[in-house]
């Protein structure tokens, strides 16, 4: 003999009911200048965030580069292959323990720097753009990305020598040690270039001092734009 059926519960009846958390959306942040993008990732979130604490994810979250800083590695001699995969390394560890986990909670993620970062200097080092693109085949597609506005040659030298280096200028300083011509300035030119031709293909946006409206599109449908306006400072 077939057992009643239970009636369900309202506790039941809610559980049903209650619909999943909408997910994050995970935002880049590019630029030229390590420091500078350490500094802006947090204001950035801020304007991402809405209701939600702001979230950010920074380079060398896994200390790769500074057990590479330590003393036992200064007599490592890395090529600019050798370093892109460190980043590649070190960009999986934040996805995996910073940047999935937020976004499953709902929460927006600022990564800065991302993706695009490290394929603006593995072209200016003069790596094959599909071996960097294949390399990074595994991060995920932004929801918005943006590059950080170039900041008066004064500005930058003083917040460059503040707190540790970013990873432009920790590449920059490891290859030019074992190989000449390693310049930052020559380096930041060069990724410069290769990050406005991704902003003159709409791939990228500016972020800067200046209040900068977000096209609609960057949200999903039946979501409010990801971002309104930029206040200014």
């Amino acid at each position: 003999m077939a057992k009643p059926e239970k009636k369900n519960s309202k506790k039941d009846r809610g559980k049903r009911a209650a619909r999943p958390k909408p997910r994050g959306r995970l935002v880049a942040l590019d630029g030229t200048n390590g420091v500078l993008l350490r500094s802006e990732a947090e204001r950035l979130a801020r304007l991402c965030c809405g209701a939600a604490d702001p979230a950010w994810s920074l380079w060398d979250a896994s200390n790769t580069f500074y057990e590479l800083r330590m003393v036992k590695a200064r007599n490592l001699t890395p090529t600019p292959r050798a370093l892109m995969l460190l980043y590649a390394s070190d960009l999986l560890f934040r996805l995996r323990w910073e940047i999935e986990p937020t976004l499953k909670k709902g929460r927006n993620v600022v990564a800065a720097p991302y993706v695009e970062s490290a394929m603006a200097f593995g072209v200016a080092a003069g790596l094959p753009k599909q071996w960097i693109e294949e390399l990074f085949r595994f991060a995920p597609k932004p929801a918005a990305s943006f590059r950080l506005k170039e900041k008066k040659k004064g500005k930058e030298k003083k917040k460059d020598g503040d707190g540790e280096p970013g990873f432009v200028e920790f590449f920059c300083a490891s290859l030019a040690r074992h190989y000449p011509g390693w310049e930052t300035a020559d380096v930041r030119r060069e990724m410069l270039k290769y990050l406005k031709g991704l902003e003159e293909l709409g791939r990228i946006h500016e972020f800067g001092d200046k209040a900068y409206h977000i096209k609609r599109a960057l949200a999903p449908a039946g979501q409010p734009p990801l971002v309104s306006v930029f206040a200014r400072r």
